[in-house]
């Protein structure tokens, strides 16, 4: 991935949640890319998983789309990725 993602003073938990627990390939990551889709220009959305394979898919689409993940993180089987729609 190029490029520089400053995630300094980012309130991480003003973000919008995305909540797709439970959800099996490919739906987090189409549901993310819907989400990203209807909400407004700067809106920091956060996507909570439960897919083991989300991690893989979060990070691929993020380096393809060069549309940053600003943080990506796992606790106790839930994964969280914090994405920003800057369109």
């Amino acid at each position: 991935m190029t490029g520089t993602v400053q995630t300094q003073n980012v309130d991480w938990d003003a973000a919008y949640t995305l909540d797709t627990c439970g959800q099996a390939c490919p739906q987090p990551l189409l549901a993310m890319r819907r989400a990203l889709g209807e909400l407004p220009a700067g809106t920091l959305l956060r996507v909570l998983a439960t897919d083991p394979g989300s991690w893989r898919d979060f990070h691929s689409y993020a380096e393809l789309s060069r549309r940053p993940l600003l943080r990506a993180e796992q606790r106790g089987g839930v994964f969280s990725y914090w994405i920003k729609r800057d369109d």
